[in-house]
């Protein structure tokens, strides 16, 4: 049985060598093509005649706009830092809302987020000085879209504002997920390692609601003795301990592939990929 196809996309080497040595290595029941750019990812894809289930795709990367940039100076940025409002303006108007804890609550937790606010506003700053944004990872999706419309999308960020979260809700985006943080590469190895499980049940999850999606879309065209897209609802756990479920999934496997072959606007490619992702994700032999 081949394999489903997972495309993780990172400008940053460190990245993709971490992504490499363990979540790739985690799940050999896939197959990873892991690249610094959308091209090269599209370049695999078609040189070895797949269609992916999943794209995984870096947020924050090289825009392109800038030929030379330079880290700025420490004084500069702390003459910058030294324009924060400090705390004070988090507590000072408290008092008017003393009968009410819950006010309160509200107008100091504003007060706070305008200081944070400033915090993201320098974030932001800096990223346009150093050619880093948002772009990178939305333009990818641009990308996606255009050529893998009902492909799975997720963006994979260590780096990241909710106002990056509201555009990429604009561009159909089905994901955001954070990578798993550390103070340094040890520590981020150790907490990707911790989090890769529950990282690939969530992936698996996107791409199980966009599949499910797409066999709803097709229900006018279904047998009416299979409800095809109910199939993505079947635990998985109970499947893979029941063989009266397990041998459901398989009749209503051939009753969707012999569906889909007969819909010429359908790949066939796409078609495979469908079959292939439903047997690995109910561990079919």
């Amino acid at each position: 049985m081949k394999k489903p196809v997972y495309c993780f996309i990172d400008d940053s080497p460190f990245e993709l060598k971490l992504f490499k040595d363990v979540i790739e290595t985690s799940f050999p029941k896939i197959e990873f093509i892991c690249t610094g750019t959308y091209d090269e990812c599209s370049g695999q894809l078609d040189k070895q005649k797949l269609y992916p289930s999943l794209f995984i795709l870096d947020l924050y990367g090289r825009e392109g706009v800038q030929k030379d940039v330079s880290i700025p100076s420490k004084e500069l940025l702390e003459a910058r830092l030294d324009e924060i409002p400090t705390l004070n303006v988090a507590y000072e108007t408290l008092g008017k809302y003393n009968y009410d804890k819950g006010l309160q609550a509200n107008e100091f937790l504003r007060h706070l987020f305008s200081i944070f606010n400033e915090w993201r506003n320098i974030f932001s700053e800096q990223c346009a000085n150093l050619d880093q944004g948002s772009r990178f990872g939305i333009n990818n999706l641009l990308h996606v879209r255009q050529s893998y419309p009902s492909v799975t999308a997720v963006m994979y960020t260590r780096k990241g504002l909710f106002t990056d979260a509201v555009t990429l809700s604009q561009h159909d985006c089905d994901g955001i997920f954070i990578k798993p943080p550390g103070a340094t590469d040890n520590d981020i190895y150790t907490a990707t390692r911790k989090q890769t499980q529950i990282l690939m049940d969530n992936w698996n999850e996107c791409v199980r609601k966009s599949y499910n999606i797409f066999l709803q879309k097709l229900n006018t065209h279904d047998n009416k003795d299979y409800n095809l897209p109910e199939i993505l609802f079947r635990s998985k756990h109970l499947v893979a301990t029941d063989d009266k479920e397990e041998q459901m999934i398989r009749t209503r496997l051939d009753t969707l592939h012999t569906m889909l072959s007969t819909m010429t606007d359908i790949p066939t490619l796409k078609i495979n990929t469908l079959i292939q992702w439903i047997n690995f994700y109910y561990d079919l032999s």
